[in-house]
């Protein structure tokens, strides 16, 4: 990373949001900007202010010019009332310590908004988000969404039941394209690896027996939720119970990418890996619903579309 390539980079991204200047990004000040000479102007201010950031020592050659977010919600969803609700986040949490522009998108399946926020702020302080500090903008996020009267909650990514990471932006539309991303091979790469140093099946790592822990903590938690709500003599609680009870039950399977790309791997895919030898373990979490009704729901006492982002 250089000068060079982030100044690169802040431009791309911004010609993205702004789908070429075809669309108004709206800045920190409420300002609203159109057309590429717009953007491209503003990337070469944010530029010139990193560089003076650099000399003053409030940011490194390792700086990222801007830290990129997305909000998105289902397609129903009214886009400006997404818009509306990162308009409020970004000003409670960014305004007045760090320049920030905004543009919302429509022609996808998913309406959302791009929020770009320059990296270090007006006191010289970089932004640096932590997982603790995602998890409190998508709290942030629905809530905001909730006052605008749009149904929305914030639960964490395991408390539902999903194992992978969503995947970065460039590696998405790497994949879009149908092309094989170096991400991509690099993990087949690593995956082959290690099977073929472990018989042909995937070593236990740390992080594989913290997340069968954490997912039986989920499972349990919802059991005992179930089981409360069962004892209620509301017939909608004992409803809600079984359907608690069938989406726990559901949440036992872990594979992960690694383990995903193992079991392709052990089927002779055409990634070009020497598929191995033995089985390939796919690691399960301890099932504490194995009575309860295994039919499929999309989360306990949902049967609308999932609001969760």
């Amino acid at each position: 990373m250089n000068r060079q390539s982030e100044g690169v980079r802040v431009t791309g991204h911004f010609d993205y949001i702004s789908r070429n200047g075809k669309l108004e990004i709206e800045t920190a000040d409420g300002q609203t900007l159109s057309g590429k000479s717009a953007t491209g102007q503003l990337a070469a201010e944010w530029l010139v202010r990193h560089d003076e950031d650099r000399h003053n020592g409030f940011a490194t050659g390792r700086t990222r010019i801007t830290t990129n977010m997305v909000f998105s919600m289902p397609a129903d969803v009214n886009a400006e009332g997404i818009k509306d609700a990162v308009r409020a986040l970004a000003e409670d949490e960014f305004g007045g310590r760090h320049d920030y522009v905004m543009a919302l998108h429509t022609d996808t399946k998913h309406p959302h908004v791009h929020l770009t926020v320059r990296t270090v702020g007006h006191d010289g302080i970089k932004l640096n988000l932590r997982k603790a500090d995602l998890q409190h903008l998508r709290s942030q996020f629905a809530q905001r969404l909730r006052q605008r009267g749009i149904d929305a909650e914030a639960t964490p990514r395991h408390a539902r039941g999903v194992t992978r990471k969503s995947q970065k932006m460039p590696v998405y539309k790497v994949r879009q394209k149908g092309q094989l991303a170096r991400t991509d091979e690099a993990k087949r790469e690593e995956a082959r690896r290690d099977m073929q140093a472990h018989g042909g099946r995937l070593p236990d790592y740390p992080w594989d027996n913290a997340l069968m822990s954490r997912r039986n903590r989920v499972i349990g938690t919802y059991m005992k939720a179930a089981t409360a709500l069962a004892l209620s003599d509301d017939p909608e609680d004992r409803a809600l119970a079984r359907d608690t009870q069938r989406y726990a039950a559901q949440l036992t399977d872990l594979r992960t990418e690694r383990v995903q790309i193992a079991s392709d791997a052990r089927l002779g895919c055409s990634e070009g890996l020497a598929p191995p030898k033995g089985p390939v373990r796919e690691r399960v979490a301890t099932d504490r619903a194995k009575d309860a009704d295994r039919e499929p729901q999309q989360g306990p006492g949902n049967r609308n579309k999932d609001r969760e982002r």
